[in-house]
């Protein structure tokens, strides 16, 4: 035969017992995600920063390369006035020396000229020659006429 023992059916609830072990992990937990969440926010802060920081030097950049083509057509530019100057110079160098070719061509025939009234004055009879200075001799011994 066959014994059975009675059973009355119970149903029971879940139950969550709160130990002090079980605070603990809990606040442990709390305070691991507030550091990670911390450490979260630091992290997209430093990377916001730098995204800041490379966008400035972006504009850094270009401000530079503009300042960069502003020097290079400056120096074009002082190129292009140096080399003015230079023809400039070397145009009134060459007309100064056309001057002083002239007033040279000139000075000598005037002195040929004068010789040559001298020789006829002294031929004619009672004129007297007086000596004067050579102009020419002058300017090339004159130490304060430097050309």
């Amino acid at each position: 035969m066959i014994t059975t023992q009675p059973s009355i059916a119970t149903t029971s609830s879940p139950v969550i017992t709160v130990t002090l072990e079980s605070v603990g992990v809990f606040t442990g937990i709390l305070v691991s995600i507030s550091v990670l969440g911390t450490l979260a926010i630091k992290l997209v802060n430093n990377l916001n920063n730098i995204s800041t920081s490379i966008a400035q030097i972006k504009e850094d950049l270009k401000e530079h390369a503009d300042n960069a083509e502003k020097i290079r057509d400056l120096n074009h530019k002082l190129d292009l006035h140096i080399q003015d100057y230079i023809n400039r110079k070397d145009t009134i160098t060459l007309l100064i020396a056309q001057v002083t070719q002239t007033v040279e061509h000139r000075t000598n025939r005037l002195y040929t000229s004068m010789k040559d009234i001298e020789n006829f004055l002294q031929t004619q009879g009672n004129f007297k020659i007086r000596d004067f200075q050579d102009l020419r001799k002058m300017e090339e011994e004159d130490p304060f006429n430097k050309v």
